[in-house]
């Protein structure tokens, strides 16, 4: 299926003047045959930067130093071992295709894209990339790095995203076609989430953990582990022109203050989160800039049901019953976050409104639905990340919260490195976490997250072939109307079995200096670093 070029410019030209919303422009798509909308995208259609709207030109020079907030661990594409590491190797390597902040796909390292029969798509490859070691992309990158995630001895953790890509051929050194199961609707949005294309012989001569070799717009220089990570400019980028900066230096500040009076000092140029209480007294302050933001991030309460006590439904959803979104909204996002009960957020196009738990917190059917598991009193413990501020908080919440119903939570504190051992093990009992690929909420999160079988299924979810069965209907749908219904079955029986809790979505805003320009909060949480200038 291709667009009707004449039909399209049509409807695009309508959605940009205001003249037709946005279910309107993906409905007249759909009619068309366009895919990209089937999938709530639609390529090409990009936005234009903030700065170039404000009449300004972007200026080449300058290091500018970020301040995230966790420490990266693994700098290999194919295993997105932590949030914090993918901030940093993204920049280092390019995708096919790339979601914009308007939820529309843009090209990458492929040019343009078409879907040839319900099992085929066909990507034209740019020719003019090259790798940091100055081997030259081509079609057969591409077909490595998705054989690579394939291979079983590699164990990748991002294979579960594109499971059901069959092979990709090559055609030419500028065009692959990949092939994949009937009607899998999800696979440009997997390949804008962490499709990452990697070159064999980096892989081969160095540890792609500790030395990421891509066509990015920056190359990797150094790794001080525990202190900071410099790029540096790709001078062969294939992009003309960028990106703007000279050197990038990535920094993991755990403390929002301290990351606040970096920002305010000069030490740092970028900082991924202020004090969530000060958030409106600072976007009033002519010193900072607030850089568009948007609610792309859930937080979730990931259940161990491998072992007692959270092997029981009952206690499970004894934990919905019980669970105070507003106050942590509130309390520990201060305002700054929205209740959810699903992978993404009210003002998203996806949200189902599905609310098996009306009314919680509801302490009394927590109470019952303990009861029915045969529990008066439980001892249970929550890891949490103190690099991650708001865990620590969400962690004594609900320790206050569990304490009426009978529960009494220990919370425990582990480094980040520790703690996702304490997950992959299935060592804790209770923890929580943020999730940064929500492009699809079903393939990449709740499928990932909650699919027997799957690498990222953290809480050893199996207990529900339904469940499986649900997953795979929303993957294997492409009619729109389709899948919206099919999300919505499957995040009821979701709520139902309660193999994670979904908390809230924040909102996250990305502070700078008012001279750095370029820089936006992407629904795929990529810090696109490539787009970023400084006007000295």
């Amino acid at each position: 299926m291709t667009l009707q070029k004449d039909q399209t410019s049509d409807f695009l030209l309508k959605f940009r003047q205001g003249r037709i919303n946005r279910r309107q422009l993906l409905h007249s798509l759909t009619l068309i045959g366009a895919l990209g909308a089937a999938n709530g995208l639609v390529p090409g259609l990009g936005l234009i930067s903030s700065a170039r709207a404000q009449g300004k030109t972007p200026k080449r020079g300058g290091t500018l130093t970020a301040a995230t907030i966790d420490k990266p661990v693994n700098m290999d594409p194919a295993f997105a071992e932590l949030y914090s590491s993918m901030q940093v190797y993204q920049n280092v390597f390019n995708k096919l295709v790339y979601a914009q902040r308007d939820g529309t796909l843009a090209p990458g390292l492929a040019k343009s894209w078409r879907q040839v029969d319900d099992k085929t798509w066909e990507f034209e490859l740019v020719d003019n990339a090259w790798f940091h070691n100055d081997e030259k992309f081509t079609g057969a990158d591409v077909k490595y790095t998705f054989d690579r995630l394939a291979d079983p001895k590699l164990g990748a953790a991002n294979h579960v995203f594109v499971q059901p890509l069959e092979s990709v051929e090559v055609v030419s050194d500028t065009k692959v076609l990949f092939h994949t199961k009937p009607n899998w609707g999800g696979l440009l949005l997997a390949l804008a989430a962490i499709g990452e294309i990697v070159n064999k012989k980096a892989i081969e001569t160095n540890d792609p953990k500790l030395m990421p070799i891509g066509t990015g717009p920056f190359k990797f220089v150094e790794w001080v582990k525990d202190d900071h990570i410099t790029l540096e400019r790709w001078d062969k980028y294939f992009k003309p022109g960028q990106p703007y900066l000279d050197k990038l230096i990535f920094r993991a500040i755990a403390d929002d203050t301290q990351r606040l009076n970096g920002l305010q000092t000069g030490e740092y140029g970028w900082i991924e989160q202020v004090p969530l209480h000060r958030v409106a007294e600072l976007k009033q302050n002519p010193e900072l800039k607030a850089n568009p933001g948007g609610q792309f991030f859930p937080d979730i309460f990931l259940l161990n049901t491998t072992k007692p006590p959270f092997d029981n439904v009952a206690v499970r959803q004894a934990m919905q019953w019980a669970m105070p979104r507003k106050a942590i909204a509130n309390v520990v996002w201060h305002g700054q976050a929205v209740p959810s009960l699903e992978p993404v957020s009210p003002s998203n196009v996806w949200y189902s409104g599905v609310d098996t738990y009306s009314g919680a917190p509801d302490l009394a059917k927590a109470r019952e639905a303990l009861q029915k598991a045969g529990i008066d009193t439980l001892d249970i413990s929550f890891a949490s990340q103190p690099q991650v501020p708001t865990q620590p908080l969400v962690g004594q919440l609900m320790q206050q919260q569990l304490r009426q119903i009978g529960i009494n939570m220990q919370v425990e504190s582990f480094e980040s490195a520790r703690w996702f051992e304490e997950l992959t093990t299935k060592r804790y009992q209770m923890t929580g976490t943020y999730w940064s690929v929500t492009l699809d909420p079903v393939g990449h999160c709740l499928g990932p997250l909650s699919r027997s079988g799957s690498a990222w299924n953290f809480s050893g979810f199996d207990q529900s072939p339904e469940l499986d069965a649900a997953i795979d209907s929303f993957n294997f749908t492409v009619d729109p109307e389709a899948r919206k219904k099919s999300y919505a079955t499957l995040m009821k029986l979701h709520e139902e079995l309660a193999p994670m809790i979904f908390q809230v979505n924040f909102d996250r805003t990305y502070w700078t200096h008012p001279n750095v320009y370029g820089v936006e909060t992407l629904p795929s949480l990529e810090l696109r670093m490539e787009d970023v200038w400084i006007d000295a």
